[in-house]
């Protein structure tokens, strides 16, 4: 048992295992969820249990990653008032991620059915007047996104995905896991060859920013189209063009069957490595995909280029022991925060950070920092300490504590902003969305490798919810 009689919260999967225990997971974040609302009426379950219309025991089993209930959670996000999707968009976008080892939801709950609910939340979305929320654009791609439902023509879908994507680009706190979460929905879907599309248009633009968010949604659905301009992608000149074709080619990867989907693309991987530029952009990132590639896939191809791949970071322990310093590092730091936080300690919160910070791959760093974002408070979580790896893009970058925030606003000192409006981003998108400072020690662009660690020029305009 653990703090407060409460149960420990571990995923005991191998930090360089292959995969992760969503369940646990899903488990910390609504409990976490929870004690962290300071509120009389949250700090009992039995008492929760009544406002959500529940037991005391399924609130047991969901907090203890025994179950997985799409409607529980919603009625947590009300019963703690919080936004619609804080937690139910970060834990569907995990699950779907890792969806082998991931429980089935008991209760996805029901989307909107009725025409006129439906037609004002489109007029809404319509209207460039109005301020919608990453929770009304969640109900509406869930709407929408159903099996059959083909009732939008493109000429109002396209619009429409086209205004997701941008808020996606400048969302912060909720509001970003959210509004992922509906364009992924969107891709999954009957439409998602409009959000295909629309991807296509905002990389031609020579001067995009911000589109790593969009790339990754992209590989959110495996479509032969999709798999061949992420593969012209990495031939692009500029790198983060490169970066978003890679990080949409792991998603693919990581959402099916994983030797189905390298097997036919490693001799044209090797082949682009053995163009590249040893020690340039390109290179660590096809040194990165080639390194994806399950091992009795790679044995039945003869990857040997006329370049080696890039070097690995120095872990020569991946043990949860203090030979590996990594982790005794996270270890240390979840802790602190527990202990600022009156929460328990639990390993799950270490790994998690570890996970964002140190693991190889971006799809357990990019679910690990959405799911720590979600949790109230979590912007109050000081960099102080934060193991730094120093790694070359597609082994990790120095990165501190910022990307625990999931982009929710710090209340560390901030830079000073150019005007009222939301900031001109100038490094990473992460930590320009928390406030932390500009450039971290060791940082430089050449050497972000997430999709949140990009440069990007953002509008001058608020943030949306």
């Amino acid at each position: 048992m653990g703090h407060g009689g409460l149960i420990a919260l571990d995923d005991t999967t191998p930090l360089n295992g292959p995969s992760i225990d969503p369940a646990v997971r899903i488990g910390w974040v609504v409990r976490t969820a929870r004690l962290l609302r300071q509120e009389p009426g949250n700090r009992r379950l039995e008492d929760l249990a009544r406002r959500t219309g529940s037991n005391a025991t399924r609130l047991h089993r969901l907090e203890t990653g025994q179950l997985r209930d799409g409607l529980l959670v919603d009625a947590y996000e009300r019963a703690l008032d919080l936004p619609g999707g804080s937690l139910r968009a970060p834990i569907d976008i995990m699950c779907r991620t890792f969806r082998r080892s991931s429980p089935r939801d008991r209760a996805p709950g029901a989307p909107i059915d009725r025409v006129h609910d439906l037609s004002r939340l489109t007029e809404l979305l319509l209207d460039e007047g109005q301020h919608p929320t990453g929770g009304q654009w969640l109900d509406w791609a869930r709407a929408v996104s159903q099996p059959g439902a083909i009732g939008l023509p493109d000429f109002l879908a396209q619009p429409l995905v086209h205004r997701l994507a941008s808020e996606l680009g400048r969302s912060v706190s909720h509001g970003y896991p959210s509004r992922y979460e509906a364009l992924s929905l969107l891709r999954c879907s009957a439409y998602g060859g409009v959000v295909l599309a629309v991807a296509r248009e905002v990389v031609a633009d020579p001067h995009v920013q911000g589109l790593l968010d969009l790339m990754s949604a992209v590989g959110e659905s495996v479509t032969p189209a999709a798999v061949g301009w992420c593969l012209d992608l990495l031939d692009d000149p500029r790198d983060r063009v490169v970066t978003g074709g890679a990080l949409a080619l792991e998603n693919m990867g990581q959402i099916t069957d994983a030797a189905t989907f390298w097997d036919p693309l490693v001799p044209t991987l090797v082949g682009r490595l053995a163009a590249a530029e040893e020690g340039g952009h390109r290179w660590e990132w096809l040194s990165h995909l080639l390194r994806l590639v399950p091992q009795p896939v790679r044995e039945g191809h003869d990857v040997r280029a006329a370049l080696p791949l890039a070097p690995l970071a120095d872990i020569p322990d991946w043990s949860r022991t203090h030979r590996n310093r990594h982790w005794m590092a996270c270890r240390a730091r979840a802790a602190e925060i527990a202990r600022r936080l009156g929460l328990p300690d639990e390993p799950v919160l270490a790994r998690l950070l570890f996970d964002i910070a140190v693991s190889p791959w971006e799809s357990r760093a990019v679910t690990s920092y959405m799911l720590v974002g979600a949790v109230p408070r979590s912007r109050r979580w000081s960099a102080t300490g934060w193991p730094r790896s120093r790694r070359r893009p597609a082994t990790r970058c120095s990165r501190p504590a910022p990307y625990a925030a999931c982009r929710a606003p710090s209340t560390a000192p901030s830079p000073p902003r150019p005007s009222a409006g939301w900031p001109v981003r100038t490094r990473c998108s992460a930590t320009a969305r928390c406030g932390w400072p500009a450039r971290p020690a060791g940082w430089s662009p050449s050497r972000c490798s997430r999709r949140r660690c990009a440069p990007a020029a953002a509008p001058r305009r608020t943030p949306p919810a």
